[in-house]
């Protein structure tokens, strides 16, 4: 009887708590599962941060339509061609989070997540702050630009104007960009 006692009594040692080798594959594998938590939390916050910037895109694209319909209407269409020149921004109620202003430097120093206008090229450029499924752009840098273009058809000859009337108007990246 006392080494039935004896026995059961070192076997409940042994059950009632974890072995240094089993405790290390279990934090191993905790350690495993939270890397692949963070990496899958990046990959969805940059995807979020892409849908962030084409909403602004949109939002731009939006503005410029609602700007040409009222210049149309208030019969200023010599004035339709100046708006691929002037900050989109200015069209909007409010500028976008992270708006940094305009520069005229050719890639000014401004944090990440951040818009600015390139006064100089007439480009609404976007700083993203995660970029690791953004492909390098044709000119080596990471930074979607767009621009606003408006096609306007040939003028007709007997019209004396030097252009059509407007075919249409698109906020449109400079290059093309692939993200994701």
């Amino acid at each position: 009887m006392a080494k039935l006692a004896s026995g059961l009594r070192e076997r409940s040692r042994a059950s009632s708590g974890l072995t240094l080798v089993e405790l290390i594959i279990v934090i191993c594998i905790i350690g495993l599962c939270a890397a692949f938590l963070v990496d899958r939390l990046r990959f969805y916050q940059e995807a979020a941060e892409k849908a962030a910037m084409e909403y602004t895109v949109g939002a731009v694209k939006s503005a410029l339509q609602l700007r040409v319909a009222a210049m149309l209407v208030r019969g200023e269409e010599k004035n339709i061609e100046s708006l691929a020149r002037v900050n989109p921004i200015d069209w909007l109620m409010e500028p976008p989070r992270g708006y940094r202003g305009e520069y005229r430097a050719l890639q000014p120093a401004v944090p990440p997540g951040s818009w600015y206008f390139d006064a100089n090229r007439s480009e609404l450029v976007y700083v993203p702050n995660l970029d690791g499924h953004l492909e390098r752009l044709s000119d080596g840098s990471k930074r979607p630009r767009f621009r606003v273009r408006l096609d306007f058809e040939p003028a007709k000859p007997d019209s004396g104007r030097k252009r059509g009337v407007l075919a249409g108007m698109w906020v449109e990246p400079v290059m093309r960009y692939t993200w994701f």
